[in-house]
This record gives structure tokens, C-alpha cells and sequence, in this order.
């Protein structure tokens, strides 16, 4: 799926995890993210750049190193699972998406600020 199919899926995301797999590994982006760092606690976080027309957007993706973890967590419900693609339900939702997102871009402006 490309990447901005994947950003209007996020957009109206409110209660499930989309996860997708590249490469090899499984990714999960924006919402489904942070619902996956706020059920099961810390990922690797990638910013991903993406230029639309004259701006530039950052993308959040973290990598599920262990599929098996999220898949039986009591908290969601598999409700697909294809080659490229799992979509899990999550029966508790969490909000402070927009706060998770601010504070992850604060650490990564600070990274990049020590690495200069």
C-alpha cells in the first residue's frame, strides 16, 4: 500500500491498529503508532519524510518487532490478517495522540540537535 493511502487510513483511525508489512518487518504509522506504544509500551520510533506539493510532513512509524505479542494481547481483536496487512481492533482506546506525537518530535529535534 502506499504511503499516502496509508496516511488517509491514519487520519480517520480512531480504534484499530493498521500494521503493514515491508521488507520483511512490520510497520504501524500515526495513530495506530501510538496505539501500539500506548498498549504495550516502547517501539523504535522512524520519522519517515513526505513531500506533498510544497510541504513537507513527518511521518511517524514504529517497527512490531514481535507480531505475536500484539496478536494476543487481551486488549485487541484481530480482525485481519493478509500477507501485507493486519488490522487489530482495540477495546480500550486511548487518547493524547496529538500530546505522544508533540513529545516524540520534541526528542527527535533534540537528538538531532546533539548529532550537529
Amino acid at each position: 500500500m502506499e504511503l499516502e493511502e496509508i496516511l488517509q487510513k491514519e487520519k480517520r483511525n480512531e480504534e484499530y491498529i493498521f500494521l503493514y508489512q515491508e521488507d520483511g518487518n512490520w510497520y504501524a504509522y500515526e495513530h495506530s503508532a501510538f496505539y501500539c506504544y500506548s498498549l504495550l509500551g516502547m517501539f523504535d520510533v522512524d520519522w519517515l519524510t513526505c513531500t506533498t506539493g510544497m510541504s513537507e510532513q513527518r511521518i511517524i512509524r514504529i517497527r512490531v518487532n514481535n507480531l505475536d505479542r500484539l496478536l494476543y494481547t487481551s486488549s485487541l481483536q484481530l480482525i485481519r490478517k493478509q500477507t501485507t496487512e493486519c488490522v487489530l481492533m482495540c477495546k480500550i482506546l486511548c487518547g493524547g495522540f496529538h500530546y505522544w506525537r508533540g513529545m516524540i518530535e520534541m526528542k527527535f529535534q533534540g537528538l538531532q540537535k546533539e548529532r550537529v
